[in-house]
């Protein structure tokens, strides 16, 4: 039995890391996304577009919690921890199930989602003052992509023929060509590709991969309920003693 008890503790102890290892890399990664593209809600129908990425950190933080818990278990043999971090994987897994389930959801209906994509490039004001046109700036610089389509897109919009410059935002010009100043008539300093296909490419990776990363934990937490479930029933039975009554 203490056999069986070790090894069990043993099995815990590694899945307990690699939770912490699943929470950090979450954490992390989600928390650089919401800054790194903090500004791209503009381009979105829906502010819903978030809530996976946002789902993912708090499902990290609680992985954290859970997986520290957990590494605390399989050191102190004691059932109210066992049932308190069994608790945090179901708690765990509900919200990861549900941030893999809204990334599915919209996965499917990206071209929705992305709906007022061309508008905002359309009423570009070139104002640094404007937060649609400091995104839009922003995001070409980021993907390294010029228009919607391509850099000819510029030449429709109203920012473009008021200015009467036949230039481009400078977001577009290629970083790697100092000389550029958005001239059209340089189009090789340019980005060539359009930003909607790469900003759509980009989302779909980062809903995929909370996906599989969501599949990967619940396998993990389905492991490690296993275990404790068959750790918990090696606790010794609570021996009862009748009192005699005088």
């Amino acid at each position: 039995m203490d056999l069986t008890k070790k090894t069990l503790n043993i099995f815990i102890k590694t899945a307990c890391l690699l939770i912490l290892l699943f929470g950090i890399w979450i954490c992390l990664g989600g928390l650089l996304l919401l800054l790194k593209y903090r500004y791209t809600g503009v381009f979105f129908s829906s502010c819903y577009i978030d809530l996976p990425v946002l789902l993912a950190v708090i499902s990290g933080v609680l992985l954290l919690i859970g997986g520290s818990l957990g590494c605390v278990l399989s050191r102190i043999d004691s059932s109210c921890l066992q049932a308190l971090f069994v608790y945090f994987l179901i708690v765990v897994c509900c919200s990861v199930s549900t941030a893999a389930a809204l990334a599915y959801f919209h996965i499917g209906k990206l071209d929705v989602d992305l709906a007022p994509f061309k508008d905002v490039f359309q009423y570009y004001s070139g104002n640094s003052q404007d937060p649609d046109a400091r995104a839009v700036d922003a995001l070409q610089s980021e993907l390294q992509c010029c228009g919607v389509t391509n850099y000819t897109d510029w030449m429709d919009t109203p920012w473009f023929n008021h200015s009467g410059k036949y230039e481009v935002p400078l977001s577009c010009c290629n970083k790697t060509f100092h000389i550029c100043n958005g001239t059209i008539n340089s189009p090789q300093l340019l980005y060539n590709e359009g930003c909607q296909i790469k900003f759509k490419d980009k989302l779909h990776l980062v809903l995929v991969v909370i996906m599989l990363t969501s599949f990967g934990v619940i396998l993990t937490l389905i492991f490690s309920a296993i275990s404790v479930r068959h750790l918990m029933k090696h606790h010794p039975p609570q021996e009862y003693q009748i009192l005699d009554q005088e």
